[in-house]
């Protein structure tokens, strides 16, 4: 495949940004890659520079939601290579959504490609290895079209946007960055529904609860399963996780987003600490059970849970430094700094 080389003119150097000070905000860069779905191909556009998305204004990613991205991260290793982490799973996740919601799938060649062309136009704004920030991935899914009726677009439209980002939850990772979150009444997603795909309307739905537990001073809402609102589903936009004596807990449901993260985390701990792991239902009740709390997903990576609040009641976690033993494999593996024994890092190559 033909990749782009000369988009600067010096890609070996770094554009002036104090990468240790980038939160997780969005910040242009020049280029992204674009394909398009037509007459029942895709048909692809190639690096461009409009920051733009035109679309008619029937299409229905704006009135139906037929709409998915992705979320992933590209780290620049000690050698000064770019790395993503396990793509084609987001590449998989992506197309089993597309499936639900009845639209083609990508090609996993033409996500691949996208995700790299993207990443080496943009690479003088790959972060510096052991900045603390890396080079988010925002590949995305839009059903496009001149339409009123309830129904599939006949066109789709598939872009992968770049920008540097620091941590999603400022202070890095350690025993005094725990979070706080409160447990919410309000549904992220309904029973046998969406939730399980990355569909850009399950996370309007969580505005609202996260705004109201922001506005309670806590880091974001906790939800429960949209059934009985007994057992934990997520926290905010991440995965939960917790030890129940010597087992690495996470709850399992239909409604839950499949973290590529929570998952890497799953195995990392069986495969490398050779600690149980169990997926299955969480109640609430049993959070007094649990010796400690976290969460996880592309963007907070792995963060400690140090408390939970539900209206009177209110549950502590100390730092557990198995928490750390985690963050640090799985961040080795992504910023190549340690040996990966799953394959899971991607190098992208020009």
């Amino acid at each position: 495949m033909q990749k782009p080389r000369y988009y600067f003119l010096d890609n070996r150097s770094t554009v002036n940004v104090d990468f240790s000070k980038l939160g997780f905000d969005y910040l242009a860069c020049p280029y992204r890659f674009e394909a398009v779905f037509e007459h029942g191909v895709w048909r692809v556009r190639g690096m461009i520079e409009d920051g733009t998305v035109h679309v008619p204004e029937g299409s229905q990613c704006l009135h139906y939601g037929q709409q998915l991205f992705e979320g992933m991260k590209v780290n620049r290793g000690p050698d000064g290579r770019p790395y993503a982490f396990r793509p084609l799973e987001n590449a998989r996740r992506l197309n089993e959504g597309a499936r639900l919601l009845q639209g083609p799938e990508v090609p996993e060649a033409l996500f691949l490609r996208g995700i790299e062309e993207a990443t080496l136009a943009n690479l003088p704004y790959l972060p510096p290895h052991g900045s603390g920030a890396a080079l988010y991935l925002r590949p995305m899914y839009l059903g496009i079209g001149d339409n009123v009726g309830v129904k599939p677009a006949s066109r789709y439209l598939f872009r992968v946007f770049v920008s540097p980002v620091g941590p999603y939850y400022r202070g890095g990772f350690g025993p005094d960055q725990g979070k706080s979150f409160m447990i919410s009444r309000l549904d992220r997603a309904a029973p046998h529904g969406t939730g399980h795909i990355k569909a850009g309307g399950n996370y309007a739905s969580s505005f609202k609860p996260g705004a109201d537990a922001k506005a309670a001073g806590f880091a974001d809402a906790l939800y429960l399963d949209p059934v009985e609102h007994r057992y934990i589903e997520e926290i905010g936009a991440a995965n939960f996780l917790a030890f129940k004596g010597d087992t690495l807990v996470t709850p399992d449901s239909g409604s839950i987003l499949r973290s590529i993260t929570r998952v890497s985390v799953l195995e990392i701990a069986a495969a490398i600490f050779k600690w149980p792991v169990e997926e299955r239902k969480i109640a609430v009740d049993e959070l007094d059970a649990l010796a400690a709390a976290a969460c996880c997903g592309t963007a907070a990576v792995l963060v400690w849970v140090a408390s939970i609040v539900d209206g009177e009641r209110r549950w502590e976690f100390p730092f557990d430094e198995r928490w750390h033993q985690l963050y640090e494999a799985l961040t080795g593996i992504q910023t190549a700094s340690r040996e990966d024994p799953f394959g899971w890092r991607y190098e992208i190559t020009d």
